[in-house]
């Protein structure tokens, strides 16, 4: 079954990759990133670090570089945004590969690294910046490079020196040096598309007014140095708050080079805890209204500027309540909007982490040494996300998908008629005509029969059992009434079951007592073009 999905992912991979090689350099045209063309290029990116002491992409001591992005490929993704700080260029660019891990006492990364890429030991790690780069190239995969941090460490938190402007190592000046070097460094480099002026401004020194004074002095050194490429810009707060924005916009001069990030993680709105703790309807509502409060608002009304999710991820070692919880409700948001995102993280471990060696990056993907994902079921979960949903060129007219956040599948009708779960690509389409929801070019609604019993699509749209309205604080639960005037929410029936039944409601009425997991019954009308 995982093999069916990789493939299923690949031909979509291949499909958009054979498009963007020769469209790039990429632009903006109000909340999307188009290309040459004004074809909108969707990415779906992974985050890869290369921003830590060792000042080289994470885990090529355990694969080669080929094979690594060859795996990231594989897995459905168009892009990578990799990490890089800015000691890097303005410090330490004449250090060597191989010196530098023995600096830190990684004499076995360094013999590892010589055996599975040989290139690399006696390069500069300016040189293996570039290198990487050039390989992403020879793969078609597109890069963001961020700069992460100043002072090549572990990101972050607020007294580690590398959150605001003038902190400990955070030097203005030495900042625009970094990226007026990187920018340029990259030019002819066309797999680049994006330069990240800096990752989640953080710490107590941090305020609107020195945000707004160096942000525009980054964006204008970055274009003038290397037009080509967007430039993306981060919030206040870890990256989770641009609500400044709404009443004093960022003055800048780039024409359409402009995009904004923003990240989101299980902890970014209030304890962990409340993912267990609170009713999930109402935690999901809450942290989706918040993140258009304080970044998806970019998104709408009269003048709106493109918006990235450039981090957001989920413990991948232990997948308990929490961790799946939060994963959902992030894909409804993610899914909803159409946006394009990256996922953290590619590694599985760092060479040296705050002093530790080969700490395992339960965030990552991979294992430790890049063999087997951590989450194989990652290519079913994310498979809708990888799709471009909207097309803004496209005058074809807009249907729904519905789409079940819990397993990343989609409903489709089967041969007799009745309501399943399976793969997005070849999801059934819907119109949604007041409270009916029919299938597209055919007019028959989806009717319910009675609790427990498969749904079915049927010619009868006037029965009570055809009309759906969405109900909780979330809008997931598609309900009906029975015959009996009781409430009955779509439910896929099993973790081992595609069929799609219809159960009691879970928690719809939000009350603070509820704590049952309603996932199953998260079914979300999603509008496409494509």
């Amino acid at each position: 079954m995982r093999g069916k999905h990789l493939c299923l992912i690949l031909l979509l991979s291949f499909s958009n990759l054979a498009s963007i090689s020769n469209s790039l350099p990429l632009s903006t045209n109000k909340r999307w990133i188009v290309d040459e063309s004004g074809k909108r290029v969707k990415l779906h990116c992974v985050n890869w670090s290369s921003h830590l002491n060792a000042m080289i992409a994470e885990g090529l001591d355990t694969i080669s570089l080929k094979n690594l992005i060859s795996q990231l490929k594989e897995l459905g993704f168009n892009c990578v945004r990799y990490t890089w700080s800015t000691h890097m260029f303005t410090r330490y660019s004449t250090y060597k590969v191989g010196e530098n891990f023995d600096k830190f006492n990684l004499s076995d990364s360094r013999v590892l690294i010589k055996y599975y890429n040989p290139s690399l030991e006696n390069i500069t790690v300016v040189e293996a910046f570039d290198f990487v780069i050039d390989e992403f190239g020879k793969q078609d995969m597109m890069v963001l490079v961020d700069n992460h941090v100043s002072d090549p460490k572990w990101c972050c938190d607020d007294k580690d020196g590398n959150g605001f402007f003038d902190d400990k190592y955070f030097d203005p000046k030495e900042w625009l040096e970094g990226l007026s070097n990187v920018a340029n460094r990259v030019k002819g480099k066309p797999q680049v598309v994006a330069i990240g002026l800096r990752n989640e401004l953080r710490g107590p020194k941090q305020n609107q007014n020195n945000w707004y004074k160096y942000m525009s002095q980054g964006v204008t050194t970055v274009h003038n140095a290397n037009p080509n490429v967007l430039v993306f810009v981060s919030g206040l707060n870890y990256d989770t708050d641009l609500s400044f924005l709404k009443t004093n916009p960022l003055s800048t001069n780039i024409g359409n080079k402009l995009v904004y990030e923003v990240h989101s993680y299980a902890w970014s709105s209030g304890p962990r805890s409340d993912w267990i703790d609170k009713p999930l309807n109402q935690k999901c509502a809450k942290v989706m209204n918040g993140l258009n409060d304080r970044a998806g608002f970019l998104i709408s009304g009269s003048n709106p500027s493109a918006l990235v999710m450039s981090e957001f991820g989920m413990n991948m070692e232990h997948l308990d309540d929490m961790n799946q919880r939060f994963m959902s409700c992030i894909m409804v948001y993610l899914v909803g909007n159409d946006l394009d995102w990256a996922l953290w993280a590619a590694q599985g471990a760092y060479y040296i982490r705050q002093n530790d060696t080969r700490v395992s990056e339960t965030f990552g993907l991979w294992n430790i040494y890049f063999r087997t994902l951590r989450y194989a079921e990652f290519p079913l979960r994310f498979q809708l996300l990888h799709k471009k949903l909207l097309e803004p060129s496209s005058n074809s007219s807009k249907s729904y998908i519905i789409y079940h956040p819990l397993s990343g599948q989609c409903v489709r009708v089967s041969n007799n008629h009745k309501l399943e779960l399976g793969d997005c690509e070849g999801a059934s389409k819907w119109n949604q005509e007041g409270q009916q929801i029919k299938l597209v070019g055919n007019g028959a609604c989806i009717e319910a029969i009675s609790e427990r019993s498969q749904v079915k699509l049927s010619s009868n749209c006037m029965s009570q059992q055809s009309f759906w309205e969405k109900l909780s604080a979330t809008n997931l639960h598609l309900s009906t009434l029975d015959r009996q005037g009781q409430n009955l929410c779509l439910e896929r029936e099993s973790p081992t079951s595609p069929k799609i039944v219809t159960r009691k409601c879970i928690c719809v009425d939000d009350t603070p007592s509820c704590l049952d997991d309603p996932q199953t019954q998260w079914f979300q009308l999603v509008t496409t073009n494509v």
